[in-house]
Formats: C-alpha cells, structure tokens, sequence
C-alpha cells in the first residue's frame, strides 16, 4: 500500500510543472445489493475528492452507482473533462480478478454464475481507455479487492457466494497490471492480495492518501521527500 501511494506522490510532482488542467472522477461504492456491503468505500471516495481538490484537480465524483450509472459517469466525465492534461479515476469497492481480467464491481454485481459476474462487473481495462482517451496522462487509483466480498455479509446486509464452477477462475486480488502508455496505476494491494475495509470511518489506503499527498501538496512535494515518507 505504502509503496501505490509513494508512486502517485512521484507520478503527481512530475506532471505538477506543466499541468493546466487536471481533472478526476472519483467513484465510491459499498451498498451492494447481492454481495458484502462496505462500510467505508463512499468515505474513501470523500476523502479523495477533498485530496485531489487541494491538488487543484476539478472533480465529479459519484456514489453507489450500478453499473449502467458508473459506465454512463465514465462516458459523461469522458465528455466533460476532454482536453485536460492529466485526468485521474478513483475507484473504492469491491474488485476481483475473472480469468486473468481486473473488474470493478458496481452495486449491482452479481455472483448467481461466472458469466453473470463477468456481465455485472466493469473491466478495469474499459476504464483505462477512457482515461487515456482524455489526457496525455492518465492515472488509475484502485481502493479495491476489499475481502471476502462473497463472505458472509456485514450485520443488516446480504452477502453472496461464489457459484462452485469458479472457485478457481476468480481472484479476490487483482491480477498484476500489462504495461499501457501514458497510463500509471495505484492499487491498494499487491497483486494477488486484498486490502482492508478498516475498522474506523476509512480504509486504511484513504486514511494514508491525504498523508502523503494532501498535507504536502503538489507544489511542495520532492521526490526525497517522498523517498522518507
């Protein structure tokens, strides 16, 4: 985790001298219908917002969205945001990896089978075209592969369970992240591992980001520093 957040501190100061616009679309989600709920990925998703905002990144940010509503906010942000220099997605939730793809996983997911998941589930892929489609550089922040989101579920919540034919076909943590241009990711766990939810009001990822990045601040920051921190 230490190491995702000291990446985008460095990713941030290198673009921060010639950046005019920079834009972010960040997406919380944790009331899920069919699976686990979260309890702190709309605070995580508030938490960036009022980060990047330091950072004087424009943002739209969104909240519990199925997942019509988070391709369509894609789509929207897409529009709205062309023509900036480095746009950045936020996503906090539930993420697995499905046969070698990273997915995130709106509210709406749904685990009956593999190929409902699969139908029910955003490839992190989709979003990383997007993004590149909008800005020279293009970042990726992941709050995600949050545990047991098949588990049982949280008091006053549903929870859901892998269909049989898919244990081995799905990952709780994502698979390791192909090389794209321009484009830079920041995943709260290691590839093949999961990330706490947290006890408190925030994931342990969301807590550390305004840490790192917020109280610094663009301008500020130095790659030594970040080397300490």
């Amino acid at each position: 985790m230490r190491t995702a957040i000291v990446v985008l501190l460095l990713i941030l100061t290198s673009t921060s001298a010639w950046a005019e616009k920079r834009v972010a679309l960040v997406i919380g989600a944790d009331r899920y219908e069919k699976m686990r709920p979260l309890r702190n990925a709309v605070n995580a998703a508030r938490a960036m917002e009022t980060t990047l905002t330091e950072l004087g990144f424009d943002v739209f940010i969104e909240s519990n969205r199925n997942l019509r509503r988070m391709r369509r906010a894609l789509e929207d942000f897409e529009e709205d945001a062309a023509g900036a220099d480095v746009a950045l997605v936020f996503f906090a939730g539930h993420g697995v990896e499905i046969e070698g793809i990273n997915r995130l996983l709106p509210t709406d997911a749904d685990s009956t089978s593999l190929d409902t998941l699969k139908d029910t589930s955003l490839p992190l892929e989709d979003v990383r075209r997007i993004v590149a489609r909008i800005a020279p550089t293009a970042l990726i922040v992941v709050d995600a592969c949050r545990n047991a989101p098949f588990g049982s579920s949280l008091e006053g919540g549903r929870g859901a369970l892998l269909p049989e034919d898919s244990q081995v076909r799905i990952s709780l943590g994502f698979g390791r992240m192909g090389s794209a241009e321009n484009t830079l990711y920041a995943i709260s766990a290691a590839p093949g591992e999961t990330a706490s939810d947290g006890d408190g009001e925030n994931s342990p990822f969301a807590m550390a980001l305004p840490r790192y990045l917020g109280k610094q601040g663009i301008g500020d920051a130095r790659a030594g520093r970040a080397d300490r921190g």
